[in-house]
């Protein structure tokens, strides 16, 4: 193992005095600082320490002025998003944007018009509400369907909608947040289509589609057949290399009228490009040396993936949605015979764990919390204690 490449995942991180969202708003979210933060998705865990290297000598460098989009940091993500995920598109496909966020809210200003219908699978990340409420679009819940612990696709229900003239665009999540759920080329086939036949717009959120545990394989909706005409990809380093502070986002829009409108979107919100040091940190991870460190992250995420679900198959009244990607444990406590709430302090005031509470992803999320295991062993371990102090009683 190269430790130029592969850091030392099991050392503990202090991220205590380093205005960490995942800390520092524990009070605020959770009413104490008491709890262990399980809850925003970044990683407790190092980045790799080429990436620091390159970063360093950048910043070295006396002087941050304005920065162009380079050929070769274009070449960088067609690179990685072709060696990574079978997508070869040009030059010009690749756009910039702060956030996956960010490309959502000017993907909504660009393409539907105030007050009609965007569509959303849920239970989904919470931005995908909120961002389509704060452009006073109207909010189309499909609610996913849950078997045998694994979610699926209403796309009945998705279709009558379309049908109904309700939606212009949908925002879709792949692989899905927060059930780890790694859609299958089949179903983003039928997405695609009905997307196109109803002549909605499709909004791919693929941030978390470089961390897939095998024999899972991604599909990115870009290799759909027709998904270019309709479809813009929003992907970033920042769930992948832990870099979400640096504001590290791309997009795909192959269609050139579409990409088109998204830019002049874009233009109109002043976020079209991203900082110096994301465009270096992008240059450096999208490389031979970013595959090898993603490649021994995700087998350290596998084995924390495995030990949690092992042991919380023991805790009676508690069940984890295994994830298929991510590194996001999506936990029903529905089978406690405790109501959402008393579950909720229960993990704050007896167990000193601070999860993310599932009804901010929709109403279907009632009993269902989310843990955040991209932590070292130890820490985990120390987790999975305390939740069995509590629930295992």
């Amino acid at each position: 193992m190269n430790p130029s490449v592969i850091p030392d995942f099991d050392k503990p991180l202090q991220r205590d005095a380093t205005d960490a969202a995942k800390y520092g708003a524990r009070s605020q979210v959770f009413g104490t600082a008491k709890v262990q933060p399980l809850w925003v998705a970044d990683m407790d865990l190092p980045v790799a320490p080429f990436l620091q290297d390159a970063l360093v000598k950048r910043v070295n460098h006396p002087c941050y002025g304005y920065t162009l989009q380079s050929s070769a940091l274009k070449e960088a993500v067609q690179w990685w998003m072709r060696e990574e995920h079978a997508v070869c598109l040009d030059s010009d496909s690749v756009l910039f944007s702060p956030s996956v966020v960010t490309t959502m809210s000017n993907a909504i200003a660009a393409f539907t018009r105030v007050g009609e219908g965007v569509a959303l699978f849920s239970p989904v990340y919470e931005r995908f509400y909120s961002v389509i409420r704060q452009q006073k679009r109207t909010v189309v819940n499909i609610p996913l369907l849950n078997e045998q612990n694994r979610y699926y696709l209403d796309l009945a229900v998705f279709e009558q909608a379309c049908k109904a003239g309700k939606i212009s665009m949908l925002l879709f999540c792949n692989p899905q947040n927060p059930g780890g759920r790694v859609w299958e080329r089949q179903e983003l086939t039928e997405v695609v289509r009905l997307c196109r036949k109803y002549t909605v717009l499709l909004f791919a959120d693929e941030i978390h589609s470089d961390i897939i545990y095998l024999p899972n394989r991604h599909t990115s909706l870009l290799t759909i057949s027709g998904s270019e005409k309709n479809t813009v990809l929003a992907h970033s380093i920042g769930k992948t290399f832990n870099c979400s502070g640096l504001e590290p986002s791309f997009v795909l829009i192959a269609d050139a009228t579409l990409r088109k409108r998204f830019a002049a979107a874009a233009q109109r919100t002043h976020t079209a490009d991203i900082n110096l040091l994301a465009k270096t940190a992008i240059q450096s991870l999208f490389s031979p040396k970013g595959q090898q460190y993603k490649i021994a992250l995700v087998e350290y995420l596998r084995k924390n993936r495995d030990l949690l679900a092992d042991q919380i198959d023991l805790f009676k009244g508690i069940d984890m949605m295994l994830p298929q990607a991510t590194f996001l444990a999506w936990l029903d406590f529905r089978g406690t015979g405790l109501s959402h709430e008393q579950v909720r302090k229960k993990l704050i005031t007896d167990a000193g764990i601070g999860l993310a509470d599932g009804l901010v992803y929709g109403d279907n999320g009632e009993g269902w919390f989310r843990l955040n295991f991209a932590v070292c062993h130890e820490e985990l371990t120390t987790a999975i204690a305390k939740l069995e102090r509590v629930f295992s009683e």
